[in-house]
């Protein structure tokens, strides 16, 4: 009987003793991630700062109690919690020294149950839960540091683009047979930067697309678009939250339609992505 606790508390600590050596090895994961992780969580605070204050305007002017807006404070604190906490265990001390403290209570713990003859006094069961309930707190510890990382890793940072028609919403309204200039907003609220995105939009074989400071292109039978007459420009570079605006001249069909515009942008890091926005004719 002897024996066998006297195994226990020496497989306790020799799995102690891996698993600190385990959370070193997290770190030199975790710390890679680190850098870019604390960039774009400064960026993610602000973003929901920022939703939170038009939230709060939006609640104020539609007259809601307070109730209102102490639930969705509440809610953007909780998120700014959990993207702290993001943070913490990914860093030094989420990562290694709060594990590492529940391992060296259990190594404690483990080492003076192998030592109890000399401590008459000392409960051999509290110093196996003792040493257990350490051990088990370390691994949870451990384990969500294993899904930070996992998530951070999983999570690249890319270029994601919103396209509409400026001071517009997703319908353009304009006359039939009518030569007009429109702005194209193409707006980067990914969390990284764009480049070399190549932009081609897509206008229907009825309209006509008069030449500007872009290239034109007919779509060919196998094409997505087929007969489609394309405006393509590129975007060299464009910040996150940044907007890139394009004016387009076309001249519209003669009918009163609701017509499809397709728009693609091909971008070194997210690749091909499509968009589709309506312009209807009217008398």
């Amino acid at each position: 009987m002897i024996d066998s606790i006297l195994q226990t508390f020496l497989f306790l600590a020799t799995f102690d003793t891996i698993l600190i050596s385990v959370t070193i090895a997290n770190y030199a994961i975790s710390a890679s991630y680190l850098g870019r992780e604390t960039r774009l969580t400064r960026r993610r605070m602000e973003k929901r700062k920022q939703r939170l204050d038009g939230t709060i305007r939006e609640l104020q002017a539609k007259g809601l109690p307070i109730e209102e807006l102490k639930k969705e404070t509440k809610k953007a604190e909780d998120d700014i919690t959990a993207l702290n906490n993001r943070l913490f265990f990914l860093s030094w001390s989420g990562a290694v020294i709060l594990p590492s403290i529940c391992y060296i209570g259990s190594l404690v713990s483990a080492v003076i149950g192998m030592n109890s003859d000399l401590l008459p006094n000392i409960s051999i069961d509290g110093l196996m839960s003792s040493s257990l309930s350490f051990l088990g707190l370390g691994f949870v510890f451990l384990l969500v540091v294993i899904g930070v990382i996992d998530s951070a890793a999983r999570r690249i940072p890319i270029p994601e683009f919103e396209v509409y028609f400026k001071n517009v919403l997703k319908t353009l309204k304009c006359k039939r047979k009518q030569t007009l200039v429109f702005t194209l907003c193409v707006k980067n609220k990914g969390e990284d930067l764009a480049e070399d995105a190549l932009v081609m939009v897509h206008f229907p074989p009825t309209f006509q697309l008069q030449p500007m400071g872009y290239r034109t292109f007919e779509q060919g039978p196998e094409t997505d678009h087929p007969d489609y007459k394309s405006a393509i420009f590129d975007i060299i570079k464009s910040y996150p939250d940044t907007i890139i605006n394009t004016d387009i001249s076309i001249t519209t069909p003669d009918d009163t339609e609701i017509h499809e515009i397709y728009v693609s942008i091909y971008e070194i890091k997210s690749g091909h992505s499509e968009y589709k926005l309506t312009i209807q004719t009217t008398d």
